[in-house]
């Protein structure tokens, strides 16, 4: 009979030996060789009368190797399951494990040692701190520039004589200014006021249709490359690729397009908000949009007094964690070992993801959360709804069939089922946890949620991360 024993080398690291006996590989064995020899059909011989032996014989290694790995991996799920077992990772084979020598015609005892991390033991502290929770205080004019922005996409787009203005889109018909004073390349340039730079605006604001211009054409857009200038911007192909252009050019405005508000009629309104709208008039838009935003500013300082709780757990709960087995595991578990980020930066990373899901783990038994398909499956949706523009005017089958599409990609489900995760716990931890409300307007609240956001940005995270823990 199989034998597991487990040694604890400390705290946070264990060795578990599983010893698998002839008596165990035996009828396995013999059971996957007449298996084998029901459906062989080998030259010489009719099919199912081939010789045990001769099967044996030809197929023997392999078999021995599979069910030797079957019946490992079986023992060792079944102890760590018993044994109630609180482990990271998985198990991994240790250092020091000898080759074996699987002769099935000498089967032996056969010996296996595994490495394992264990889950270090704690109780949740920081619960007892006061959190702010904003409230945004949203006046007209929140709502005014909401509309606005909507008369516009539903707007048409015409040619104006005079006045560029931000929101307009333009054309240049340009020619490079060589330094001796002679003509160069020659190209209509297309520009959107919006994305000039501040320099650039300052050139082109109130210009009419046939002003003349001179401008650096490097100088025009913020962040793009030079490769990005010469494709988008002068329009070079690959037939000119070798041509040398300077960055001085002179020009004239050749035509300006401008963005004129939409009204709000059954055509337009339709349009915004899908087919069976009971959006009326522009009460009716000012009411929606105004319950939309208090939807999603609630949303938002929600996600902010998640990240508040978030980030102090993480700063007051000094766990421990087997750094060497963890790192070891990290680049076992890779699809590219190679590219594995083994700084300390990256590990730092990984185990602030890895003692936030050990925290929440603590608080989901504590609270009796659970996270089924249907939760998951709405938070891909409302990620697809933002990627909907709001959701406005998008059915609810489509978005379905979206999010069901996207959640076959590992990464995303992933994201979905962590946001899920998050916004339960955060339901259970408002009754729990002590705030302080602060009334902020919707600028501030952005503000807040762009410093988050570029603080993750500024912290890589390696490919494993912990939620496959």
């Amino acid at each position: 009979m199989s034998v597991v024993t487990r040694e604890n080398v400390d705290a946070l690291n264990a060795k578990i030996t599983v010893t698998l006996q002839p008596e165990d590989i035996n009828p396995k064995l013999n059971l996957e060789l007449n298996k084998i020899k029901k459906t062989a059909s080998l030259k010489g011989f009719r099919k199912g009368k081939t010789p045990i032996g001769f099967i044996k014989k030809m197929y023997g290694q392999s078999v021995m190797s599979d069910v030797v790995n079957s019946l490992l991996q079986e023992e060792l799920t079944k102890y760590l399951q018993n044994e109630k077992v609180q482990f990271l990772g998985q198990p991994l084979p240790s250092m020091d494990q000898e080759q074996m020598d699987l002769d099935i015609n000498t089967i032996k005892d056969l010996e296996f040692k595994f490495d394992l991390g264990l889950t270090p033991e704690f109780e949740v502290k920081g619960l007892d701190n006061v959190f702010t929770h904003y409230e945004v205080s949203l006046d007209e004019k929140a709502i005014d520039d909401e509309i606005a922005t909507l008369k516009k996409q539903l707007g048409d787009r015409k040619e104006v004589e005079k006045d560029i203005e931000e929101g307009d889109f333009f054309k240049v018909e340009s020619e490079e200014v060589k330094e001796d004073g002679t003509s160069g390349w020659a190209c209509t340039i297309s520009l959107l006021y919006k994305s000039l730079t501040p320099d650039a605006q300052k050139i082109f604001l109130g210009k009419d249709k046939g002003d003349e211009v001179s401008f650096d054409v490097s100088q025009l857009e913020a962040g793009k490359d030079e490769e990005y200038m010469r494709k988008y911007l002068l329009g070079v192909t690959e037939a000119d690729a070798d041509t040398e252009i300077g960055h001085n050019f002179k020009g004239k405005i050749s035509e300006i397009l401008r963005v004129f508000p939409g009204e709000f009629n059954e055509e337009t309104l339709k349009k915004a908000f899908g087919e069976n709208t009971e959006i009326k008039d522009e009460a009716g838009v000012r009411e929606y949009i105004g319950g939309e935003m208090k939807k999603w500013t609630a949303k938002q300082t929600d996600s902010i007094l998640m990240r508040s709780i978030h980030d102090k757990l993480i700063e007051v709960n000094d766990l421990e964690f087997p750094k060497e087995f963890l790192q070891r595991w990290l680049t076992v578990s890779a699809q590219n070992p190679d590219q594995v980020d083994n700084s300390d930066d990256a590990y730092e990373g990984f185990v602030k993801g890895l003692k936030w899901r050990l925290i929440g783990n603590k608080l989901a038994e504590k609270h009796d959360i659970k996270v089924e398909d249907a939760d998951v499956l709405e938070s891909a949706k409302a990620n697809m709804r933002q990627m909907f523009g709001g959701g406005q005017g998008v059915d609810d089958a489509l978005v379905t069939q979206y999010a069901t599409q996207m959640l076959e990609q590992e990464e995303f489900f992933n994201r979905s089922y962590a946001s899920a995760f998050n916004d339960k716990i955060l339901n259970a931890l408002k009754d729990e946890v002590s705030t302080e409300k602060k009334v902020v307007d919707k600028d501030e609240i952005e503000q807040i949620m762009e410093s988050f956001r570029k603080a993750d940005e500024a912290k890589a995270v390696p490919a494993a991360t912990a939620e496959e823990e």
